[in-house]
């Protein structure tokens, strides 16, 4: 029987260390789904943000082409043709131009969830980035007043 008795306490071990490792993988697992869950969320963040600021530079857009058109017509321009249309379109292609770059800058602050790619901001960069194309229309409409 002592050879039974030796037996038994290595297979306890062995038995005790494969639960250990199952364990570990499992919480590694369970960390690793988490993490891709918040980094999901920040994604759907970073997303709804854009399209946030997006909607409103094209807001802004239109008050401010509504006023430039209100100041020619009461200068006596005529609001079609010329050196309107000019104005309006520079208007309207700066606010695409600025659309499309915080569109540029929010792809590259998403992060894949399923690379680890650790690319991009933290979340306090996102409370304060993303505005500065936004605040450039917002002093040309400041300054037309």
């Amino acid at each position: 029987m002592s050879g039974f008795e030796t037996i038994v306490p290595v297979v306890a071990s062995a038995a005790m260390s494969v639960a250990g490792q199952a364990s570990r993988a499992s919480a590694a697992n369970e960390a690793a789904a988490a993490q891709a869950d918040a980094q999901a969320r920040q994604n759907q963040l970073i997303l709804q943000r854009q399209a946030a600021d997006q909607q409103q530079q094209r807001d802004l857009l239109e008050k401010a082409s509504a006023t430039q058109r209100a100041r020619m017509a009461a200068s006596g321009m005529d609001g079609s043709g010329g050196s309107a249309d000019a104005i309006l379109a520079g208007m309207s292609q700066d606010t695409a131009d600025s659309i499309n770059a915080s569109a540029q800058t929010a792809q590259l602050k998403l992060r894949n969830p399923s690379s680890g790619s650790s690319m991009g901001s933290n979340l306090l960069d996102l409370t304060t980035g993303g505005n500065a194309g936004l605040s450039v229309l917002k002093s040309f409409y400041d300054s037309m007043e």
